[in-house]
């Protein structure tokens, strides 16, 4: 998805990240369905928020919560594409904004979540995955079907 909006990303695997360098902002959705459900939580500084919007990079800071929404939902929506290839079907939430320099995840789930973090000029873009399945819970070792996106990955909508 970085690689659509046209900025080189940098995966980050070691422990050590950038500091916030701002208040930052970030968004959340959750999904699931009876034996596999988690939440996919985004955050990132405002400054790194307003440099990845391709909309328009000159709207004010207030509108980049409405960013940090759509980012985490194309996310997860590539991730609903991956898996619907096993027959997985999931049903997501609504994405909701939020402000944070150390989130702190309550959300009842056994297994803390994982983090994945880039960097992007000099900035931590941070995504914590948070999953939890049932024990009759099954996922083909190859996908079953080959299943197509309603729309290409990382279009926009705008309603």
């Amino acid at each position: 998805m970085l690689a659509d909006l046209g900025v080189q990303a940098t995966r980050l695997m070691s422990a050590s990240q950038p500091a916030p360098t701002d208040e930052a902002l970030g968004a959340f959705v959750c999904f699931g369905n009876a034996e596999l459900h988690g939440c996919l939580t985004l955050q990132a500084p405002r400054k790194l928020l307003h440099f990845l919007n391709p909309v328009d990079q000159t709207s004010p800071l207030s509108d980049l919560d409405d960013w940090a929404c759509e980012m985490v939902n194309q996310v997860v929506g590539r991730f609903r594409n991956r898996v619907a290839a096993y027959a997985v079907k999931l049903v997501f939430g609504v994405p909701l904004s939020l402000l944070s320099q150390a989130p702190q995840f309550s959300t009842g789930f056994r297994l803390a979540p994982s983090r994945i973090s880039f960097t992007v000029d000099n900035m931590a873009l941070d995504y914590w995955l948070e999953l939890e399945t049932e024990p009759d819970f099954w996922l083909a070792e190859s996908p079953l079907e080959d299943v197509e996106a309603a729309l290409k990955e990382g279009t926009l909508v705008l309603f």
